[in-house]
């Protein structure tokens, strides 16, 4: 598990993550693969490989899903 791979997440979604709405994945929500690929696209910057995601987050779609949803439910998205 990296440690480093979680806390990056983590602070990404904090900093990236504003929903007004929850994730509608019976319609087909992009909302998530656009987070996924911005998120991988800034840890690889950062020097974090998808692999060091995968092993301390798992599927990272879904925790995009699970923060979509946690922020459209907490009435604080802003955009997304």
């Amino acid at each position: 598990m990296s440690q480093r791979a979680i806390d990056f997440v983590n602070n990404w979604i904090d900093a990236n993550v504003h929903a007004t709405r929850p994730a509608d994945m019976a319609h087909n929500d992009v909302r998530p693969k656009q987070l996924v690929a911005q998120c991988t696209a800034e840890a690889e910057k950062a020097g974090i490989s998808q692999e060091e995601i995968m092993d301390g987050i798992g599927d990272l779609e879904i925790c995009m899903i699970t923060a979509i949803d946690r922020t459209a439910m907490a009435g604080d998205g802003k955009k997304t």
